[in-house]
């Protein structure tokens, strides 16, 4: 499969949240917020443009980063499914930042403190490391993505400062990088045996055989332990329960079901 017209939209969607984070991170204060309105906006035209684009040419979108096939390059896809997963997180994005604007909101003449400039940036780099997982295209691009996530996630629990947040945070980040090793060992099983990572290529290139099944049992207790789905979920109460109720949303409904 070549690159495909349209592709470079999936770049676009990935990279508009990051450089929100970077802008916001430069001008900094309030202004952060500002540009994450801003940045909600435009990212959400860029997937719906995506997902006028894939349902109008009917096939799988396919960009190539650097022009660089696989298995040498790297490549970013997104089908029906992943058009569908797009459009949901740019949804719940928008409807978290409009609540949110309650909580987090500097109003002028107001001083400006730590915990909305640091909210809205990692809503940001949630949203660009989610959009990164739904259209990798090999498997440590993926691992990439959902350790990204995984940085971007944490801190929102620890918003307010308090101890118990912190210990709640840090339970989270230990359980967070066990399955994040587990994953990446098999990541590393599947490239020994098949040389390469890409999806799409292996699919067609793995077989049944024990090697694949102690793969597949290590990616999914890693990928278990970052869901928090029984019994790895022991740090998931604390964590949501201590989080702002806006930052405790993008947990639930977009952090956690990235893995």
């Amino acid at each position: 499969m070549s690159p495909t017209t349209g592709g470079w939209l999936l770049y676009l969607a990935v990279l508009l949240p990051f450089i929100g984070l970077m802008l916001g991170l430069v001008l900094g204060g309030r202004n952060a917020q500002h540009v994450a309105r801003v940045t909600m906006l435009l990212g959400f035209t860029t997937v719906s443009a995506l997902a006028w684009h894939i349902i109008e040419s009917g096939h799988t979108l396919e960009y190539w980063l650097g022009g660089w096939a696989p298995p040498l390059g790297i490549s970013l896809r997104a089908d029906g499914l992943s058009m569908v997963m797009l459009l949901v997180v740019a949804v719940v994005i928008m409807a978290v930042g409009i609540y949110a604007q309650a909580d987090f909101d500097t109003p002028q003449g107001q001083p400006e403190t730590r915990r909305p400039f640091s909210f809205w940036l990692l809503m940001l780099a949630v949203w660009g490391s989610l959009n990164l997982v739904l259209v990798s295209g090999d498997l440590f691009t993926l691992y990439v993505a959902l350790e990204l996530l995984t940085f971007a996630g944490v801190p929102l629990v620890s918003l307010d400062g308090r101890g118990e947040n912190l210990r709640a945070a840090l339970r989270y980040i230990l359980f967070a990088l066990l399955g994040s090793l587990l994953y990446l060992l098999g990541a590393v099983l599947l490239y020994g045996a098949y040389g390469t990572l890409d999806i799409q290529l292996l699919a067609g290139l793995v077989r049944p055989e024990p090697l694949t099944w102690a793969v597949l049992a290590l990616m999914t207790v890693g990928l278990l332990a970052k869901t928090a789905l029984f019994p790895l979920h022991i740090w998931l109460p604390p964590a949501h329960a201590g989080a702002p109720a806006a930052a405790s949303a993008l947990l639930s409904a977009l952090v956690i079901k990235g893995s």
